[in-house]
């Protein structure tokens, strides 16, 4: 044993010596423990009780057992309980050495998956979605009651609001969390390559089709199937999209297995699926099944209030991601980006932040380094108004009127101030106008 212990420490593999299951497991509980080298058979416990005992305590340890006199049963049975590997005695020290290793590298694998979960479900925490304005409060209330559940939802909202995000905040915080989360785009697929893409297919179903293929809905098994832009899907693929919503079942395309499924399905879409009911491009059966609850996510123009706290997460990121050293954003830039309508959303408000960053030389973004659609879309506070010249008298008094009550946002008392006129007299070229 000291041969061994000179080798783990050249290794610098620290080594802990007890004497009992007891000893193990205070162990355990006290100290950086990464293997357990231990004798199979383990006096007064069973083996089985022993390794439920030591994963209970520390899930990521790996546990190697000794024994002299092994057999196969023996072997097999250590492996089934959860053991990483077993050997007979003696062992040849760098053997045991080298699968300590191994062991370790399988471990660090291991923590390094359970903090990317961690990290995913941090990033997809629906409170960390980024919204303190009323509709956006809304929207969080609604996912945080909904993502415990087993329902359909479905998402809607204009392109770049973040249906996506909301998709993903259900699922993480869901039961299905540690279960795969599968994003097919429908809109992204003709007809045929669609219901590959989602249903699979078999060796030779069509030309092309040289290997058997998983569809998306197989692999999401167990977890969540997103389907992204679903006004976009054929009607002969919603009939079968339709049987899997109620059947939970279905075939690969040119196959006849038929393959069963426990998924939770999300869909999305920018379109008005009611107007495509209408005009017989949507099913309406499937918008039922689909649309058990609905969550309508806001244009980012009606919660012009969250765009600093959005701003202030995408500095953040891009600091990150990029190593850039903004620190935060100027009032002239930050008005302007309140002032803009921003059609494209929280994607282009987004991409707006990205390009600023990358051109400010300095630790704040001012407003000359935002994109030039946002400098020319500023509104002109000009004094006057230039009446085109073709206008008669009449036509340019009222244009006038209605240029100052739209300056004056209809405040009539204060128009007539601004013209020089009584507010009877207003009220009066108001109605002949």
């Amino acid at each position: 044993m000291e041969k061994d212990n000179q080798l783990f420490e050249k290794k610098k593999i620290g080594v802990y010596t007890v004497f009992s299951a007891r000893e193990v497991y205070e162990t355990l509980k006290i100290e950086p423990i990464n293997i357990i080298l231990c004798e199979y058979h383990l006096p007064k416990i069973k083996t089985s009780t022993f390794l439920k005992k030591i994963k209970t305590i520390k899930p990521d340890v790996e546990l190697v057992f000794l024994s002299e006199g092994a057999t196969l049963s023996n072997a097999i049975d250590a492996m089934k309980d959860g053991a990483y590997d077993f050997y007979e005695i003696p062992v040849k020290p760098r053997l045991l050495a080298t699968v300590i290793e191994k062991a370790i590298e399988k471990q660090l694998l291991f923590l390094e998956k359970i903090e990317l979960e961690k990290k995913v479900r941090g990033m997809f925490n629906f409170e960390d979605i980024h919204g303190r304005s009323k509709p956006m409060q809304y929207v969080i209330n609604l996912i945080s009651s909904i993502a415990q559940k087993n329902t359909n939802v479905l998402i809607t909202g204009e392109t770049g609001t973040g249906k996506e995000m909301v998709a993903k905040s259900i699922h993480y915080n869901s039961p299905r969390a540690s279960k795969p989360f599968i994003k097919v785009n429908c809109g992204a697929f003709n007809e045929g390559v669609l219901e590959s893409e989602i249903f699979g297919h078999e060796k030779g179903a069509f030309t092309g089709a040289i290997i058997k293929r998983v569809g998306r809905f197989e692999l999401a098994d167990e977890g969540t199937i997103f389907l992204d832009e679903i006004g976009d899907m054929t009607l002969s693929t919603q009939i079968k999209l339709l049987r899997v919503l109620q059947e939970k079942e279905f075939e690969r395309v040119g196959g006849n297995e038929t393959i069963k499924v426990n998924i939770r399905v999300l869909a999305a879409t920018n379109q008005d699926l009611n107007k495509l009911i209408e005009e017989k491009k949507f099913r309406q059966d499937l918008y039922y099944r689909l649309n058990i609850v609905h969550i309508e996510v806001p244009p980012l123009r009606d919660r012009k209030d969250d765009i600093p706290l959005l701003v202030s997460h995408f500095i953040n990121n891009f600091n990150e991601e990029k190593e850039y050293a903004i620190k935060g954003i100027n009032k002239n830039a930050m008005q302007i980006l309140l002032n803009y309508t921003w059609p494209g959303n929280v994607r282009e408000l987004e991409n707006a932040v990205e390009a600023a960053m990358a051109l400010a030389p300095g630790h704040v973004i001012e407003a000359k380094y935002l994109p030039s659609f946002l400098l020319l879309s500023q509104p002109q506070h000009a004094d006057f108004y230039q009446i085109p010249q073709h206008f008669t008298l009449q036509e340019a008094e009222k244009e006038i009127i209605r240029f100052t009550l739209e300056k004056t946002k209809g405040n009539k008392s204060k128009a007539a101030r601004l013209l020089g006129i009584g507010l009877r007299t207003l009220q009066r070229k108001v109605l002949c106008a």
